[in-house]
């Protein structure tokens, strides 16, 4: 067959193809969309925050934790994360922040990172000798693995 009539023959079959594929990828591409913006249900931790933290922190970390702590309580769990974030960015050592990273990740249904989060707070916990700090991760820990 030459070369200018197997386009005309695989035509049809090529444009079926294509129309497949991009209905698969369409698919998959609106179901990911969907998920990650659809919240979920029921958030674990919708109010429990730790308000204060047990270092000193600088100006600019006092008002990032600051402001964390009322995005969080606003159900903004997504700018809390990204509040955490740039907070512990400054003050790595920040075993509150750590937890209240770990809650707003799980409010928003990434067990993984919250979990890594709260296991962070709860070595930064251990560190500073902080009983009580230690024990909310643990409870905290256990009503994830319940879900």
């Amino acid at each position: 067959m030459e070369a200018s009539n197997l386009l005309p023959a695989l035509l049809p079959n090529l444009l079926v193809w294509i129309a497949v594929v991009f209905g698969i990828a369409g698919f998959a591409i609106f179901s990911m969309v969907r998920a990650y913006r659809r919240p979920i249900e029921r958030p674990p931790f919708p109010e429990l925050v730790v308000e204060t933290s047990s270092i000193p922190l600088s100006p600019a970390a006092q008002t990032l934790y600051v402001a964390g702590v009322g995005t969080y309580k606003a159900g903004d769990f997504r700018g809390a994360i990204e509040q955490f974030t740039e907070l512990l960015n400054q003050e790595p050592n920040c075993a509150e922040a750590f937890h209240n990273l770990g809650l707003a990740y799980a409010n928003v249904g990434d067990n993984n990172k919250a979990v890594r989060s709260l296991l962070k707070a709860g070595d930064a916990y251990d560190q500073q000798d902080t009983k009580e700090g230690l024990e909310q991760i643990k409870q905290a820990l256990e009503k994830l693995k319940s879900l």
